[in-house]
């Protein structure tokens, strides 16, 4: 029987390890950097973001995309064409330089992955 060894460069955290913070300038909204150049991911972070109920992230547009999954709780999307309501299940591209905004509409915490593209640690863990 022969056994082979292959090296590994993998990094395993739980969510409920990590510290959330409270996003910048943004009440009622907080984000845990589960994955991020800090650990070894040299192109993209996963960020775990809670919405409390009746707050928001702001409303914004940058260079970088962002792939989001919704885990918990409802609520809508804004964009400059509109709303969109959201609900666990719901997986969402938003494109470079698109307007976006989650807001929570629910009774309970909104919370979804997001991704976004840089090879930089969040700066409150820099």
């Amino acid at each position: 029987m022969r056994f082979w060894i292959i090296p590994f460069d993998m990094y395993i955290v739980n969510s409920k390890d990590v510290k959330p913070y409270p996003l910048k300038n943004c009440r009622g909204v907080w984000v845990r950097y589960l994955l991020h150049a800090g650990v070894g991911a040299k192109r993209i972070q996963l960020r775990l973001f809670t919405v409390e109920p009746g707050f928001s992230t702001p409303l914004e547009r940058h260079e970088h995309e962002h792939e989001v999954y919704v885990l918990r709780g409802v609520g809508v999307l804004r964009g400059e064409e509109g709303e969109v309501e959201v609900k666990p299940g719901d997986a969402i591209f938003i494109a470079s330089n698109e307007l976006h905004q989650f807001v929570n509409t629910g009774e309970e915490p909104l919370e979804f992955l997001c991704t976004k593209e840089t090879d930089k640690p969040p700066e409150v863990l820099a």
